[in-house]
């Protein structure tokens, strides 16, 4: 197979059941910027480095031809993993993280793989990771 130098990750995406308080959320935990000029009203983005956050309506279902019965939030199967600096950032944004809403699912830890991180849920119950790789 040929590798397509071209190729990057543009968007990252989640159905919410509400946009504004998902894009708040993430914009207030890791202090993102807001991509006012994809904002609509099915849609909000941030910003992170090259890759835009999305936050989308459950209209994103039908435009999609997704499956009616789609699942919103309560999502584990994919997650989220932001990488940060230090494992004190790892405390710290864990800690803005479920003062903002978020729950703790597994509070930081190193990993068998020699990074430390956290498990959390977004207020609608999706998971990421705050992370920072190669501690160990």
């Amino acid at each position: 197979m040929t590798a397509f130098p071209s190729v990057s990750l543009s968007f990252v995406s989640v159905i919410c059941n509400d946009i504004v308080a998902q894009s708040a959320f993430y914009a207030g935990v890791f202090a993102l910027p807001t991509a006012t000029e994809l904002s609509s009203d099915h849609f909000r983005a941030l910003r992170l480095g090259d890759t835009i956050l999305g936050f989308h309506t459950t209209a994103a279902i039908s435009l999609l031809d997704l499956p009616q019965d789609t699942p919103i939030g309560d999502a584990a199967a994919a997650f989220w993993t932001f990488e940060v600096h230090g494992k004190q950032d790892v405390d710290t944004l864990t800690d803005s993280a479920v003062a903002a809403g978020g729950r703790l699912v597994k509070a930081p830890y190193t990993t068998y793989y020699g990074a430390y991180q956290s498990v959390l849920r977004d207020p609608e119950g999706n998971v990421f990771r705050i992370n920072k790789s190669g501690v160990a």
